[in-house]
């Protein structure tokens, strides 16, 4: 029997790249393009968004409870991947690893979060820090409180916006594991530590992203409001803004880089 240890697991990174399962281990025939929109939005926004651009099937996920079709989508000459993506950090992981496995090497995410901090409904946001309140990135990353987005890629993005005329503000972001476990006392402490928002999935992604060494932004939308831990405000969750997210990511994601 080991001898038992007051340091969590997690804290034991362990930064050998080869792992007994192997995100392509499936070996699926899939290419996808390299510049990938990962979409927080619900299937039928997916669809709507679809039924407006050219885009073919170009690969499935299968798994036990989520199966997302993986699609390619042309605009204005360009191509890029859009895949729906699944809620938290684990899930959302394991699908992003299996995309980069298969060719994606820039991503975008788009999604919604809550608001932390006395911000209306419906505004864009940007990441440059995400706090690691979550299990997935010390999978990924040596152990520490924050991940930096603050990195080339996401100059591009800003760059891109600024052509596009877009207002937003940069921001840091708590990713959580327990959205029901949000405590005012949480909420306070991850406010004065500086964060706008909280969602789920953020840290995460940029983990493995870093890990496996391809660009990663996120925009994020702001949805209910924490800001008031009194009075909390579930507001329209940031309906309006799941269009909007997938239109602007595609705008972004097809006037960066054109090579594949």
């Amino acid at each position: 029997m080991t001898e038992k240890t007051e340091q969590p697991f997690i804290l034991n990174f362990d930064s050998n790249h080869h792992a007994v399962i192997e995100p392509d281990h499936d070996q699926a025939p899939f290419r996808f393009h390299s510049r990938l929109l990962y979409a927080f939005v619900p299937k039928n926004e997916i669809d709507a968004f679809l039924d407006q651009h050219l885009h073919r099937t170009i690969g499935e996920f299968e798994s036990v409870s989520f199966s997302p079709k993986i699609y390619e989508v042309e605009l204005n000459g360009e191509y890029f991947t859009l895949c729906q993506a699944p809620l938290g950090g684990p899930a959302s992981v394991q699908l992003l690893d299996w995309l980069i496995s298969y060719g994606v090497k820039q991503v975008l995410t788009v999604g919604n979060a809550g608001a932390l901090t006395d911000l209306p409904e419906n505004e864009m946001l940007l990441v440059k820090w995400a706090i690691r309140d979550e299990g997935t990135s010390f999978h990924y990353m040596e152990p520490g409180q924050f991940i930096d987005l603050n990195q080339n890629f996401l100059k591009q993005v800003e760059d891109v916006l600024a052509t596009l005329n877009l207002k937003y503000d940069e921001i840091t972001t708590w990713t959580t594991d327990g959205f029901f476990r949000e405590t005012p006392k949480k909420v306070a402490h991850f406010r004065q530590l500086g964060a706008a928002t909280v969602e789920m999935e953020c840290a995460s992604l940029a983990a493995c992203a870093q890990f496996r060494k391809v660009d990663f932004a996120q925009i994020l939308f702001t949805a209910d409001t924490l800001a008031d831990i009194e009075n909390y405000d579930e507001r329209d969750w940031g309906y309006e803004s799941h269009s909007a997210g997938l239109e602007i990511g595609s705008k972004v994601l097809t006037k960066l880089g054109k090579n594949e």
